[in-house]
């Protein structure tokens, strides 16, 4: 059995040195570490390749662990099948033990209820805002500007990249004109 850390800095203020000790200080033989320039989190698949069966991956907070709920949601999951535990230093969550998993289930489950109705209130809102007429999306191109784009791109003359800078327009919205206009044709 080898206790694990993992810590991750995402804000620019933010430092791992405080993690680190509180790891080090809880008897992590090794410690995983990524920084927020580093996206693809190196540190964190680098120790999910590393740990075995029996060991326990420890973090300072789970939000150190995951970005999101349906990340933590994969990362326990992939932990709970390799049975290998996991504890959160200030959150008290030890999932060694059985009322440390009770406890980590409640949080995913609150978590999971919170994220239902947020979608819930935003889906509410968008067809609220429909029922009164809002039109959703961003606005349509100026027609004239579109019509440009395609005089553009006909002569030959000039690249997309040229013709975007030209117009303002983006590329999909020029080539969905382009095609519209080819299909009246």
């Amino acid at each position: 059995m080898a206790k694990l850390g993992y810590a991750r800095a995402s804000l620019g203020k933010q430092t791992l040195e405080k993690q680190i000790s509180f790891l080090s200080e809880f008897g992590c033989r090794k410690i995983f570490t990524d920084k927020i320039n580093n996206i693809e989190r190196e540190g964190l698949k680098a120790m999910l390749e590393y740990a075995r069966e029996g060991d326990i991956v420890i973090v300072y907070k789970l939000d150190r662990l995951a970005k999101s709920i349906q990340d933590l949601h994969r990362i326990t999951n992939e932990l709970r099948e390799r049975e290998i535990d996991l504890i959160s230093l200030t959150q008290n969550i030890d999932t060694s033990s059985e009322s440390g998993k009770m406890v980590f289930h409640m949080i995913e489950v609150c978590a999971e209820f919170e994220r239902e109705l947020i979608v819930e209130r935003i889906n509410a809102g968008i067809e609220n805002a429909r029922e009164k007429g809002v039109k959703l999306g961003r606005k349509e191109a100026d027609r004239h500007l579109k019509e440009k784009a395609y005089e553009l791109y006909c002569s030959g003359e000039y690249t997309m990249r040229e013709i975007t800078q030209a117009t303002g327009l983006a590329r999909a919205t020029i080539y969905r004109y382009i095609e519209q206009k080819k299909s009246t044709e």
